[in-house]
């Protein structure tokens, strides 16, 4: 006869499912909160309206420097 070594397999009833503790999720609620008030406050108020100063896309008129003698 041989001799058998039985080994005790531990398995567990069923998928365990891991749960967020509730300060974790209090805290992803409110940041998600405070980022969805910002960006409700920024689209209504409406954004920044760009300086008055140089407009994008406008050309700028830079002056070269008259040509030197030859050769330099």
């Amino acid at each position: 006869m041989a001799a058998t070594i039985e080994v005790p397999v531990s398995r567990p009833a069923g998928p365990r499912h891991r749960r967020f503790p509730a300060p974790t999720a209090v805290g992803v609620a409110v940041v998600l909160a405070v980022t969805a008030a910002l960006i409700l406050i920024a689209v209504w108020c409406g954004l920044a309206p760009a300086p008055a100063g140089l407009r994008t896309g406008t050309p700028v008129v830079v002056p070269h420097p008259a040509p030197g003698p030859s050769g330099s």
